[in-house]
């Protein structure tokens, strides 16, 4: 059986504007459903993050880390950096910017985004009488 690419689920960016604290602390983030395979996670800074002995971001939901030790310090506004560890969101939940730093870098504003894709099986299937009906 061939499914047509609409009934297909297609990537789609999920994405927030937050501001870091200066801090090594956890953000939220973005706001997923369960039933969602992410793809990728990455950050976008707008502002250059200055050059500090460490500063480094997980993304994560708690249970993936999604994008690991993504490196900043030293990173000039935006450069985009991504991490493609995939996993799913089985019960709907927060993807977070987890930071590590070391110095005072001073708040830094960016964008935190995830490629996902829902999964859940409603999505991917049209029911028998819609197929016979479409043909």
């Amino acid at each position: 059986m061939a499914v047509s690419q609409s009934l297909r689920s297609s990537p789609v960016v999920i994405e927030k504007y937050v501001d870091l604290p200066a801090t090594s602390d956890t953000t939220v983030g973005v706001s997923v459903p369960a039933g969602t395979l992410i793809i990728a996670a990455g950050f976008e800074p707008s502002e250059a993050v200055p050059d500090v002995t460490t500063y480094t971001m997980d993304i994560t939901d708690g249970t993936t880390v999604f994008a690991n030790d993504l490196n900043f310090d030293n990173t000039a506004a935006g450069t985009i950096k991504v991490g493609t560890t995939a996993g799913v969101i089985t019960t709907a939940d927060t993807v977070d910017i987890v930071t590590t730093i070391s110095g005072s870098p001073g708040i830094i504003s960016g964008r935190l985004f995830v490629v996902a894709v829902d999964v859940n099986e409603s999505v991917r299937k049209a029911a028998e009488v819609d197929r016979d009906l479409l043909a």
